[in-house]
């Protein structure tokens, strides 16, 4: 559980740090390329916190392998450890973290800008549903 709850930590932490941008404009946003790569950057961790959660847990639990990283977001739905909201958010952040990792000339500033003004908290969600449907299960078997 040690694992889990360390990967809980740095995609807090790195939620905490993007929570500095959202009173930002798009307009000052696109204009500061310091900005930008610190958003992209902190999101691409984020994200490959969640699947990295979500592969210790398939793992652990011994569930059903996923073709990708969006998979491992699927396979937990299935198994009931996160809802369809969550599903919702995490299947397209999968292919986010993607794109800023493999394609940085494909990188759509408006849509790291939206997440940082808009889905922040459903990283929260997620870490939420980790902890209460299958963390607290853990500690009490």
């Amino acid at each position: 559980m040690e694992e889990i709850k360390a990967k809980i930590a740095v995609v807090q932490e790195r939620v905490r740090r993007l929570s500095i941008f959202t009173g930002l404009s798009l307009e000052s946003y696109l204009k500061d390329l310091t900005t930008r790569d610190a958003v992209e950057r902190n999101i691409e961790i984020a994200i490959q916190g969640c699947i990295d959660i979500a592969r210790i847990i398939i793992k652990r639990e011994k569930l059903r392998e996923p073709e990708d990283n969006k998979g491992v977001f699927v396979v937990l739905a299935e198994n009931g450890f996160i809802s369809e909201d969550s599903l919702r958010f995490l299947i397209p952040m999968a292919g986010t973290r993607n794109v800023l990792v493999h394609g940085y000339d494909k990188v759509d500033d408006t849509i790291i800008f939206g997440v940082i003004k808009k889905h922040l908290q459903d990283f929260y969600s997620f870490l939420k549903e980790i902890e209460e449907r299958y963390l607290k299960n853990k500690i009490a078997d």
